[in-house]
């Protein structure tokens, strides 16, 4: 049995943020700030006195299911490597970021465009990437349903298309860059664009007729069909993107070296820790991985980021702002 818990905590008290392709127009909720120059002052060396703070990306499982899917990990660090950590849930990718850039987030699990976000601020780095059957990568997907016309993306103009959160990688930013490559205009050519806030609110607009198409992660899809929540006989996916980067951990670069260091040897040997099971190894919506990867090369993310290219902020704020406006 895995030694004491670590502390969690769930932010409920920090406002939605809007980034637009990775800059911030924010207001972020007044305990958030108020603590955030304090909390600089502070050094944190993943003691018990002075745990580590650590902020994960919300799920579509909640915050609850999310934290229960990575207490295992950091439990186990806690027990066999020394380290301390508080876990915490933020409100959005965006209070990620934020936390991260203030200073009072010093690990996080987030997306590959919220790591972009948080690294060209000069607020992340690479800690650890989770690998599976030798891969440490995902895909994003457009469905739609079966049976009717849209049967590739050129066929969804003049039609409706729900996407996530404005940050994500798999459910907002690459359904985008694949529509714009196969020449269809988020903003001019399709009909409307609904923006539900996650992944499976984008897969239930789709289900409920809301819309005709969703963009996801395959990974979504897939376990959507599995849990019963879509019919795989009545929806399938028209495109597919490259692969992706998993998400990764990362660590605020304001940590000393040493603290730098024991997470990284923490990271790369925790599978192999007493009381660690496989499938204690969790990752996005609780996807179980085989073990973390440290060596994880920056420049795929950067070439991952690179296909983005089109999704300039422009677009996302056009695309905002006509959604808002229906």
């Amino acid at each position: 049995m895995i030694g004491s818990p670590v502390r969690q905590i769930v932010i409920s008290n920090v406002s939605a943020l809007l980034v637009m392709a990775g800059v911030v127009l924010s207001v972020v909720g007044t305990v958030f700030l108020a603590e955030a120059v304090h909390a600089a002052e502070i050094t944190r060396d993943g003691s018990e006195q002075h745990p580590l703070q650590v902020m994960l990306i919300p799920a579509d499982t909640g915050a609850d299911t999310t934290l229960s899917d990575f207490k295992p990990v950091f439990n186990a660090i806690q027990e066999n490597f020394g380290l301390h950590f508080e876990l915490r849930v933020g409100t959005s990718y965006a209070a990620v970021v934020e936390g991260l850039v203030a200073k009072r987030v010093d690990i996080a699990f987030v997306g590959p465009v919220t790591f972009h976000q948080a690294h060209r601020r000069n607020a992340a780095e690479l800690l650890a990437v989770a690998v599976k059957h030798n891969s440490s990568s995902y895909r994003s997907a457009i469905v739609a349903r079966r049976g009717d016309e849209s049967k590739k993306l050129i066929d969804l103009r003049g039609k409706t298309l729900a996407l996530g959160d404005i940050n994500s990688t798999s459910s907002f930013r690459f359904p985008l860059a694949m529509l714009l490559e196969a020449g269809v205009d988020p903003v001019l050519g399709l009909k409307r664009v609904v923006i539900t806030g996650s992944h499976s609110n984008a897969l239930a607009a789709l289900r409920e007729g809301h819309v005709d198409a969703a963009g996801c992660s395959l990974d979504a899809f897939e376990k959507a069909i599995n849990t019963g929540s879509i019919d795989a006989k009545e929806f399938q996916v028209i495109a597919v993107s490259p692969p992706i980067p998993n998400p990764p951990l990362v660590m605020n670069p304001c940590l000393t070296d040493s603290v730098k260091k024991q997470l990284q040897e923490a990271f790369e040997k925790v599978h192999q820790s007493p009381g660690i099971r496989r499938e204690m190894i969790r990752g996005y919506g609780g996807d179980q991985y085989e073990r973390y990867d440290i060596n994880y090369p920056q420049k795929d993310f950067d070439d991952a980021i690179a296909q983005l290219a089109p999704v300039t902020p422009e677009l996302i704020g056009s695309i905002i702002e006509r959604a808002a406006s229906r």
